[in-house]
């Protein structure tokens, strides 16, 4: 009994009886979605895929229809793309995002480079990118698909392994007007 009495004395102490104004309404919600993830070691970007014509690459695409929403078009306010890159090949690793609309043609690029490391203390680098002009939004969401290729400039001698993850965090903003 004593419980149920502290819990209504806490309740009660922090509310009181202002009214909502429903003209002031304002929600600006922060999701996070995954969009990419992969670990590749040397030998396989030494030779690149059979179906790559150019040695020391990576070729990935992604779906990135689920982008091109109505209610992305209206609210959605900043992109973030957020990188998390743990190399420990000897040689740089590049990786090229580029975006494709529904016709093939690139709308929007980003590409980094992750310095070389070595098994014993791989090169672990966080990247963010930030867009929140609405140009560069309705680039990124009206594309469908993405093109991820990972690059070196040279055969690694190493035995070691290049890991990358992607997160997408979109910020929206609703107000009511």
């Amino acid at each position: 009994m004593k419980y149920l009495f502290i819990i209504c004395v806490i309740f009660l102490g922090c509310t009181d009886n202002r009214p909502l104004d429903s003209d002031d309404f304002e929600v600006s919600p922060r999701f996070e979605v995954n969009l990419f993830q992969i670990q590749y070691p040397t030998q396989l970007i030494n030779v690149g895929y059979d179906s790559i014509p150019s040695p020391n690459t990576i070729r990935q695409f992604v779906n990135t229809d689920f982008l091109n929403e109505q209610f992305n078009a209206d609210y959605l306010k900043s992109l973030e793309f957020k990188f998390l890159a743990e190399n420990s090949i000897n040689t740089p690793q590049t990786f090229n995002f580029t975006f494709f609309d529904a016709d093939g043609l690139v709308t929007f690029r980003i590409t980094h480079s992750i310095a070389g490391g070595n098994e014993s203390s791989p090169q672990t680098e966080r990247v963010a990118n930030l867009y929140t002009t609405q140009s560069d939004i309705e680039k990124i969401t009206n594309s469908v698909e993405l093109e991820v290729l990972f690059s070196q400039p040279s055969q690694g001698s190493n035995n070691g392994i290049m890991n990358l993850e992607c997160v997408i965090e979109a910020g929206y903003l609703y107000t009511r007007e």
